[in-house]
């Protein structure tokens, strides 16, 4: 557990960024933070260093607690069950991007789990789309949304590997 001061040290931005962070993620603020939120917030440096917009992730990130909350993934076993996850090794087939939540089966796979019925009849007096979300719908938007944050980074990536030979050349020169 770290306070907001060393995490915000550590990931190389000012705590006034963390706590913008915070809110404009719906994240909770706490006295200390476990190792799954700093990978967090590390995740979101990385996303706009690799130029993903902060709104891209925004929206990104409501899709995925909406999906979390759908699909019943949230054990909301602490304050940051949000972000827990984020500490353990990433899977980008079967996890989350953003909260590296385990969906428990394969992100582009056509089921959601086997032996779930969501064609069956609702009990309610409205049907599930008109009254909220619908898990199909959210993986679909969220399928959708992926490969455009994934090209966004795959593009940046190779830009920054020019950038850091071209600087190593600089560095080189100037005897650093």
């Amino acid at each position: 557990m770290k306070s907001m001061k060393l995490m915000a040290e550590r990931l190389g931005r000012p705590v006034v960024w963390v706590a913008g962070v915070q809110k404009r993620f719906g994240l909770p603020v706490l006295e200390s933070y476990p190792e799954g939120y700093e990978s967090f917030l590390r995740k979101i440096v990385h996303l706009r260093v690799l130029g993903v917009s902060e709104e891209t992730l925004r929206e990104f990130w409501a899709i995925e607690r909406k999906l979390i909350d759908v699909l019943h993934l949230d054990p909301q076993s602490s304050p940051t069950w949000m972000v827990d996850a984020c500490a353990f090794e990433s899977d980008p087939d079967r996890r989350l991007l953003l909260s590296n939540i385990d969906l428990g089966s394969p992100l582009l796979a056509t089921d959601l789990q086997i032996g779930l019925n969501f064609a069956a009849t609702s009990t309610e007096l409205f049907a599930v789309k008109e009254m909220g979300e619908d898990a199909l719908r959210l993986i679909s938007d969220y399928r959708t949304r992926l490969p455009a944050i994934r090209s966004s980074v795959a593009s940046e990536s190779r830009i920054l590997r020019a950038a850091l030979k071209w600087g190593k050349g600089l560095i080189v020169s100037t005897g650093m």
